[in-house]
């Protein structure tokens, strides 16, 4: 009878066991599946856009630029420094996940007519840089760690002041960059930027996915592949960047932002400890338009207008727009608009930097 009850509780434990094993690999799958879907290349849509370009940049607005390259992680990111070598002061753009630096043009435009140099770049897997995919949540800070490497070893650069501007994975890039040793920065804003790499993705995989309480059961899994990715800079938080360093930090949050909150810079607020820290929260502003302006009825209203118009000459030529027309078409789009800024909020992180 013992013998009996040993086999069936042996057969119970094996099943489980199996059980256990076939989980722990599904949900391992699930986790790749869903992260390299979320960091596959974010690519330009090439030459006929309703960005500015860089030669538009030059073209429209008169600001010199030049071009720059630098490694991160073994792959060659691409990028300009903007301005006049006469300017004394620097800042540098970290864009979001997704977006590219061009998207960034208008709010660049902003520091280069206060009288900044600016430096722009897209990410790795971005755009003009090298990368299979965008890699993941932390990679924002570890470009952005190798962008400040190329400027501290630039015999052009390397003695001024350097103020970053960074949204959404940008603006975590900018305060978790805080955790390297960097001593030429004089001041950081963090436009909608999350605290640390597990905080956001497992906001992302509760809310934005739509997992609820499923996302616990899966996030561990998750967070092994994302240290896999990023390595020990994966435990470099926002929090503890801004904790660790004697300079000025303005976090800026939107009420309305649905895609940071819950980990967000503003909402760690209470655990820093930097008394040069700040913050400014917007409660109508959502996670774009606190900087982007697509708050602004008349903006999303032209933005509408200028799809609908799109659609049209999709349907009229059903799908195959010839080259000449819709370059045409492009060229009918009033991009200052299509592209406004939220400029009260440039005032304050503009203001900020000024007295920092």
């Amino acid at each position: 009878m013992k013998n009996k009850t040993k086999l069936v509780l042996n057969i119970i434990g094996i099943i489980v066991a199996s059980l256990v094993l076939l989980y722990m690999v599904v949900a391992f799958i699930v986790s790749k599946v869903l992260l390299d879907d979320m960091f596959g290349r974010a690519e330009h849509d090439g030459e006929l856009t309703t960005s500015y370009t860089a030669d538009e940049i030059t073209e429209l607005f008169g600001y010199n630029k030049e071009a720059v390259e630098f490694s991160s992680n073994g792959n060659a990111l691409h990028g300009y420094i903007w301005g006049d070598d006469g300017c004394d002061k620097l800042v540098v753009m970290a864009h979001g996940i997704g977006s590219w630096q061009n998207n960034y043009y208008p709010i660049m435009l902003r520091f280069l007519t206060e009288g900044y140099r600016v430096m722009t770049y897209d990410c790795t897997g971005t755009d003009s840089s090298e990368g299979k995919g965008t890699t993941g949540l932390s990679q924002s800070h570890i470009d952005l760690h190798n962008a400040l490497l190329f400027i501290e070893n630039s015999a052009t650069l390397k003695d001024l002041p350097v103020y970053l501007f960074g949204h959404s994975w940008g603006g975590h890039a900018v305060t978790a960059v805080l955790n390297y040793d960097h001593k030429n920065i004089k001041a950081v804003a963090s436009v909608a930027g999350y605290s640390s790499n597990g905080g956001i993705m497992l906001e992302w995989m509760k809310g934005t996915m739509g997992m609820g309480g499923f996302a616990y059961a899966v996030f561990p899994f998750a967070a092994i592949c994302s240290v896999a990715e990023a390595g020990s800079a994966y435990n470099y938080t926002g929090v503890n960047g801004i904790n660790g360093v004697d300079i000025p930090v303005l976090a800026l949050q939107g009420g309305k932002d649905d895609t940071v909150w819950t980990d967000s810079i503003y909402n760690h607020r209470e655990e820093i400890t930097n008394e040069k820290f700040e913050y400014i929260f917007y409660e109508d502003a959502t996670h774009n338009g606190i900087i982007h302006d697509s708050d602004d009825p008349d903006v999303v209203e032209y933005r509408k207008s200028v799809l609908d118009r799109y659609n049209a000459l999709e349907e009229k030529h059903g799908g195959n727009i010839p080259y000449d027309e819709e370059k045409a078409f492009f060229n009918t789009i009033d991009k200052t608009k299509y592209n406004a800024i939220n400029e009260s909020t440039l005032d304050e992180i503009l203001n900020f930097f000024a007295k920092a």
